[in-house]
């Protein structure tokens, strides 16, 4: 019989683990510590549990002020929420084969994982211990004044995995999923390790579980001050980005490419940090039906609410999102309306969207059967944008071997992000822009060990950084794009971020 000796410093009662679940994952992580002995190499322990559901931005909330790494995600399309806490193990990753290197890295960390626990069955997002994070939008952009990598997939020290509920509901779906995932080497101490993640769940987690989760209010986004003094600078400046849109569409008409995305920069700076739970817990409220994500690294904070998605897999089943053609939303149903049709009937805006949807439907070909997509397309409303919208779907081989990582891969950028062609497309962009996107319009999200996951396009969003932000939007151009239009319509792309910061 084996006697399981525990740290004078751990508690056996009143945490989210009691005595028999923290005896569980002290086993899982002297297992991975065997392994890792044999091996030599380092072994991931994923323990998990049933936990009682909890609002995923209270946890977030609490588990950001542990670490300088941590992930929410609220997704609007399988209505799965993941907050991750801490880093378990880096998956490393550079330059054009980025996601690639990642892939391969969480492929061979997920299959020598020891996993221990009770896991729960049917929860949207994934199975087991999960990869999280994303890609900045060109893998040449690099760190962004050293502050985000083009590249940061990581495995959480903490992962709660559950159900959004709808803050309307009397009742919240769960139960939830807590999971706890450590990287043993062959000097790792078991029993330290298991003490550290069961202290991290307790902080996480006590007493989170309190009910229907309420909007922030619409107060001062710094605790203790006003607002302040906000100041904004374009970059480039308005006159220079219209002139810009000029030369693109010259091109486009000469024939260089068929559609390029330029984007802007708004750059803010406050008397005062910004308060980031605050920020986030605004963006949650005044924009339903999109994805929320958090990606915190260091000193800075990487958020957004975005409509599209890159590609999901649920299963055998791939869908890609077909996201381009944007018109405003009316003041009145009736001007709505009126905005819809015109949307539905603009050549303009039909071409840019069916570039977008015969890329996804050649792309999905090359790992698919059964590719089509839904016609006609479909417009989806936002608080203040139209879009029109085509799902693309297909079905992977049994044998295909093709996870969500590949996809990300093959897919990005799609003409929706960059352009088409899209080297032809790209290349303009690095020499005319003028702006590094970092993580605008690259992709955020999550990839679990069987190939599932899902990844969205990182767009209605903002870097943060203590008292300063940058906000980013783009527009699709063709041909006969008009300049003052174009700049309209990021202007009114910016504002959900606007909105969150309450900068004015």
């Amino acid at each position: 019989m084996t006697t399981t000796v525990f740290p004078d410093s751990w508690e056996l009662t009143g945490g989210v683990l009691d005595a028999s679940d923290r005896a569980s994952l002290l086993a899982t992580c002297r297992s991975a510590l065997d392994r890792a002995r044999r091996s030599g190499r380092p072994v991931l322990a994923s323990w998990a549990k049933p936990v009682a559901p909890a609002d995923p931005l209270t946890v977030w909330g609490r588990g950001r002020r542990e670490t300088r790494r941590s992930l929410l995600w609220q997704s609007a399309w399988d209505h799965g929420a993941v907050v991750g806490v801490g880093t378990a193990h880096d998956l490393r990753g550079h330059g054009e084969t980025r996601v690639e290197s990642v892939g391969e890295a969480w492929t061979s960390l997920a299959r020598d994982a020891v996993t221990g626990g009770t896991a729960v069955a049917s929860l949207p997002a994934g199975d087991g211990p999960l990869a999280i994070g994303g890609f900045a939008f060109s893998p040449d952009t690099g760190p962004q004044q050293g502050r985000l990598p083009d590249a940061l997939m990581w495995v959480p020290a903490l992962q709660l995995r559950s159900r959004v509920a709808d803050p309307g509901a009397a009742d919240r779906t769960g139960p939830a999923e807590l999971t706890l995932n450590a990287a043993l080497s062959a000097d790792s101490d078991p029993e330290q390790v298991a003490a550290e993640l069961a202290g991290l769940a307790d902080r996480c987690l006590l007493g989170a579980a309190d009910g229907v989760p309420r909007p922030a209010p619409r107060t001062a986004a710094r605790t203790g001050t006003d607002l302040g003094t906000v100041t904004g600078t374009e970059i480039p400046a308005a006159d220079d980005w219209k002139q810009l849109v000029r030369d693109a569409t010259g091109r486009i008409r000469d024939g260089d490419f068929e559609k390029v995305v330029l984007a802007r920069e708004l750059r803010v700076t406050a008397s005062a940090p910004f308060d980031v739970p605050a920020v986030v817990g605004r963006l949650r409220a005044a924009n339903p039906g999109t994805t929320l994500f958090v990606v915190d690294h260091g000193d800075v904070t990487f958020l957004g609410a975005t409509p599209e998605y890159l590609v999901r897999i649920d299963g055998r089943t791939v869908h890609v999102l077909g996201l381009a053609g944007t018109t405003p939303r009316g003041a009145t149903p009736e001007q709505d309306d009126a905005l819809e049709r015109e949307l539905l009937g603009s050549p303009k805006l039909q071409h840019e969207h069916d570039v977008v949807v015969q890329m996804l439907l050649d792309a999905l070909r090359h790992h698919c059967h059964d590719v089509a997509a839904e016609t006609p397309p479909a417009v989806v409303k936002l608080a203040n944008v139209q879009h029109l919208s085509t799902k693309v779907h297909g079905l992977l081989a049994d044998d295909s071997g093709t996870g969500i990582l590949d996809l990300v891969d093959r897919l990005h950028p799609t003409p929706a992000l960059g352009g088409h062609p899209r080297r032809e497309a790209l290349s303009w962009l690095a020499e005319n822009e003028g702006i590094d996107r970092s993580w605008y319009a690259g992709v955020v999200g999550w990839a679990d060990r069987s190939g599932r996951g899902e990844f969205a396009v990182a767009i209605r969003s903002a870097l943060l950084d203590g008292d300063s932000a940058s906000l980013y939007a783009g527009c699709g151009l063709v041909a006969d794009s008009d300049p003052e239009a174009e700049y309209a319509e990021t202007c009114a792309k910016l504002h959900p971020m606007m909105y969150a910061l309450e900068v004015r």
